[in-house]
């Protein structure tokens, strides 16, 4: 994203133009499912066939490549059509992707811990989904939250339409925005209006949040004379 600023140094008649650049591209990788692309305190990554080691900002994520999160720390995934899952605090979920022809079809597993999503729109033939040993939520374009735990799973839509279905009964239902869908263990599943408190919830997950999403400059005139910018901007 690109963040245009105006800004006049008052009292004085200096007006400048601040391009803020933020995300990452990604590299010519064929087999890249998806990026870091933030990282905030203790963020892990394990690649297939390896050892769980400290992640990094732009490294990719291939089929069935794995992060968590330590406590208070988040990692924001971006996939290759621009989909961003954040990684919230003691997460730990695969990556996983497939072509059918030039669609592209998107999984996040987890077992337990909480994301929260802005999907693109998928194309035709595509689809992203999350899972867990209890649910699918199978998503066209929307945002919002996931929780996964081992009773229930909570998903909570602030943008679109998402199918949620229970894997145990294999009932399903459709969440729109403003509500939330709960899916149990023993097989329920409901949806209902989001309470205010699953509104914040789902709102402080899609936040990156962090030190980082703030810039500070020191401006100087001719004179010598000195001001402090901050900018704070979004992912």
């Amino acid at each position: 994203m690109t963040t245009l600023i105006k800004y006049r140094f008052a009292p004085l008649t200096v007006g400048f133009l601040l391009f803020v650049q933020s995300g990452i591209a990604f590299p010519p990788d064929p087999d890249a499912v998806a990026l870091i692309s933030k990282v905030v305190l203790d963020v892990s990554r394990r690649e297939v066939g390896k050892d769980w080691e400290n992640a990094k900002k732009g490294e990719t994520l291939s089929q069935g490549d794995k992060v968590k999160t330590g406590e208070k720390s988040v990692a924001v995934i971006k996939f290759k059509d621009n989909s961003l899952v954040r990684v919230r605090e003691l997460t730990e979920l695969t990556v996983t992707g497939s072509m059918n022809g030039s669609a592209f079809s998107k999984q996040v597993e987890m077992r337990s811990g909480v994301v929260g999503f802005n999907i693109q729109k998928q194309l035709p033939g595509e689809q992203f989904q999350f899972t867990s040993p209890t649910s699918v939520a199978s998503i066209r374009g929307t945002g919002g939250s996931f929780t996964a735990r081992t009773a229930a799973d909570t998903l909570i839509v602030t943008e679109g339409v998402i199918e949620f279905k229970n894997n145990i009964s294999s009932q399903v239902v459709r969440v729109q925005a403003g509500f939330t869908g709960i899916s149990r263990s023993d097989g329920s599943i409901e949806t209902r209006p989001s309470t205010d408190a699953e509104k914040a919830a789902a709102e402080q997950a899609n936040r990156s949040g962090e030190q980082d999403n703030e810039l500070e400059f020191e401006l100087r005139d001719g004179r010598g004379n000195s001001k402090k910018l901050k900018i704070d901007y979004k992912d």
